[in-house]
């Protein structure tokens, strides 16, 4: 039986050493990446990622985060403009690498070509969030690459 993506993407944090933890966390986001001695961790926000979707999503973009070494060390000590440009940088690096790696071009001219012109039945097809969807149009659309898809 084949991988799915999600499993995928764990096997590839275990091959890279990656830790990966679910925890509760106050805050908003869904996860974060951190560095330390040179080793990576990975959290998922239990309390926002509540879906298989969502985890996918979250769990590709915080490995984007380790693909791209665009992760902020625990010991920095940036002036705050400074860190708030590089960490806007890191995410967009990060949910490049995860637009890449779950929606590329031809999975989503497969999902509209199997009769999922919308956001939602290409998000339902491809297993991953609306929003995500919607980023990965829009980055497409930056790349000059159109899809025609009804909202």
């Amino acid at each position: 039986m084949p991988l799915t993506e999600l499993e995928k993407l764990h096997d590839y944090a275990y091959m890279h050493k990656i830790d990966i933890y679910s925890t509760y966390l106050k805050s908003e986001h869904r996860g974060c990446c951190v560095v330390s001695n040179g080793r990576y961790a990975i959290s998922l926000n239990t309390r926002v990622v509540d879906t298989r979707a969502e985890e996918l999503c979250t769990l590709a973009e915080e490995i984007g985060h380790v693909e791209a070494k665009a992760v902020l060390p625990f010991d920095d000590y940036l002036c705050p403009e400074y860190k708030h440009w590089l960490k806007r940088k890191n995410e967009i690096l990060a949910l490049r690498y995860a637009i890449q790696r779950l929606l590329p071009p031809a999975k989503i001219q497969a999902a509209i070509s199997k009769g999922n012109r919308g956001v939602c039945g290409i998000a339902r097809f491809c297993g991953v969030t609306e929003e995500f969807v919607v980023g990965a149009l829009r980055y497409y659309e930056r790349k000059r690459i159109r899809f025609y898809v009804s909202s």
